[in-house]
């Protein structure tokens, strides 16, 4: 399938079937722990980077699986909220499951009207808020974009938007993890107002080597910082997919495309035992359209090398 991908053990959303309906790595951002990548396309210009009717077709092939599902998720490999008609197709969406929709965001385009609309009828909107004074620096963004107009934006569409919004702070080590800075990101929370705060540190292979986690201690104390709304999000999900019936190899490239994972998480998504899919991925390994990165598994690029 070319735009639905999983259902994928979510840390936060359970089993999640993704929906990508940007090219890979079309964004308003090009953050250092980014796990797909350099952002090869760097835009704020919104428009139907995917035909609507395509996305509905493989999503309807999906839910007559009737597969395990949790949530129906926009993410993927680029910035959702850039494609014009995600509004259009969540209400498409709505006409056939009642399973709830989550938008993943970086949360930088609230500041349009047109987009806070298209964004009404989703379930749970999850954007991202990771630094104020040290935002350049982390998520190097559009050069039009200005983090007050991006933290006004996320407050005005918690003044309409019913359902939830969970806000993600991800925290580098040394970059936005500062006193002063951790300070500024309480009051825009106190601002947006969302319904939950999930702090988050590097765990994927970043972008930038440099990129480094914070310390779960460290956590914990920035956690209570942030108030009763806040939860540490973990990484490990114990869910398991049920797509036994599924090409092993086909489904690993399937997941990879989209991101790096553990062999853990490869199983959980296909819910087989561990031998066999050792056994695929050693084959793709060996016929050199897979590598393994310390234990996390990617698709090769021609940066890999030979």
């Amino acid at each position: 399938m070319k735009y639905i991908f999983g259902p994928v053990p979510s840390r936060r959303f359970g089993l999640s079937l993704g929906i990508d309906i940007i090219p890979r790595k079309v964004c308003t951002l090009d953050c250092v722990y980014c796990q797909i990548g350099n952002t090869t396309k760097l835009t704020l210009q919104r428009k139907p980077y995917v035909a609507i009717k395509p996305i509905l077709n493989e999503l309807i092939q999906v839910l007559k699986s009737n597969i395990k599902i949790d949530y129906l998720t926009f993410s993927g490999s680029g910035e959702p909220t850039l494609n014009s008609n995600i509004g259009r197709l969540i209400s498409e969406i709505k006409k056939i499951t009642n399973i709830p929709i989550v938008v993943l965001t970086n949360g930088t385009l609230f500041y349009r009207e047109t987009l806070r609309k298209d964004l009404l009828h989703a379930d749970i909107v999850a954007p991202s808020l990771d630094a104020i004074f040290s935002f350049n620096k982390i998520n190097r963004p559009h050069k039009k974009l200005k983090i007050n107009k991006i933290i006004n934006g996320l407050s005005e569409f918690r003044k309409i938007f019913k359902g939830k919004i969970w806000l993600e702070i991800l925290l580098v080590k040394n970059i936005n993890d500062s006193p002063a800075e951790l300070k500024s990101l309480r009051k825009a929370i106190l601002k947006i107002n969302p319904d939950e705060i999930h702090l988050n540190t590097v765990v994927r292979p970043p972008t930038k080597i440099s990129a480094k986690p914070l310390r779960w201690k460290e956590l914990t104390k920035i956690k209570k910082f942030f108030g009763n709304k806040c939860k540490i999000i973990s990484y490990n999900d114990k869910k398991k997919s049920e797509n036994t019936g599924r090409n092993v190899s086909k489904y690993i490239l399937e997941v990879l495309k989209r991101r790096p994972m553990q062999l853990k998480d490869v199983q959980n998504v296909i819910g087989i035992d561990k031998r066999t899919i050792l056994k695929e991925m050693w084959l793709l390994e060996r016929n050199k359209i897979i590598v393994n990165n310390d234990n996390w598994w990617t698709l090769k690029t021609s940066a890999d090398g030979e």
